[in-house]
């Protein structure tokens, strides 16, 4: 860039040596505060570049559906029979197709609904995906022993998010709450966005805006965040004006 530059203050014609440029102090002189004025153009550029980048999120469009869901009574904290997950093909993966039997083998819920997606043993719930036929994947939903979708699973690390202080985020129609580990939301599914748990309070918010950073991963901005405790109830403030 630099010997591009001096061609062009026409003090080096082509097929020239370097040493014959560098050892003058008078291109020395020349060249430094060139070379400043080279890098401060470069760093304004950068920056530039990464504010326009960011000021042209693009912003996801929440799809709106209507499922329907099945609340489990709170007070069915009681295990029945266990189911077992098996498969017609030669291993129990991700994605296969997946079938829950009893203990004396009958099958309780068949093939050709749903693929595995990582419950081994069905006790109060099973996380799943639709999977109707060999080429069509559907939604990543629990289901309870009768097939009754209880809500949509929330994704992290390409399976299903883990609890975290006893609870996990869940949605219904685009909207994110909180389930135990019986299956029973216990936080209402109202929430455009929601956090982790931790230390017995999360973030909440009513108002979200999704959208793909420059990595292509998506993130979640709002203005309006809050925090409520285990039992749903928001947390006042405080913090002194």
């Amino acid at each position: 860039m630099l010997f591009r530059k001096v061609n062009c203050l026409g003090t080096s014609p082509r097929g020239i040596r370097w040493k014959q440029i560098f050892n003058l102090e008078a291109n020395l002189g020349l060249l430094y505060p060139l070379a400043v004025l080279i890098k401060k153009r470069q760093i304004i550029i950068l920056v530039f570049t990464i504010s326009v980048a960011f000021s042209c999120k693009n912003h996801i469009k929440k799809e709106v559906t209507n499922h329907k869901y099945y609340d489990r009574p709170i007070s069915d904290t009681v295990s029945t029979t266990k189911l077992r997950a098996v498969t017609n093909q030669e291993y129990l993966q991700f994605g296969v197709s997946v079938a829950y039997v009893n203990e004396n083998n009958d099958t309780i819920i068949p093939f050709g609904k749903y693929a595995y997606y990582g419950t081994d043993t069905l006790e109060f719930y099973a996380n799943v995906l639709e999977h109707p036929n060999d080429t069509t994947y559907g939604r990543q939903i629990a289901i309870d022993r009768n097939q009754n979708v209880l809500f949509d699973i929330v994704m992290f690390d390409n399976g299903p998010e883990p609890f975290n202080e006893g609870l996990m985020r869940v949605l219904r129609n685009g909207k994110m709450g909180y389930a135990n580990k019986y299956g029973q939301v216990v936080i209402p599914c109202e929430y455009e966005f929601a956090k982790w748990f931790e230390n017995g309070k999360a973030e909440v918010t009513y108002n979200v805006k999704t959208y793909y950073d420059l990595d292509d991963h998506k993130r979640v901005e709002s203005d309006e965040w809050f925090e409520i405790d285990k039992e749903g109830n928001k947390i006042e403030s405080t913090s002194q004006p």
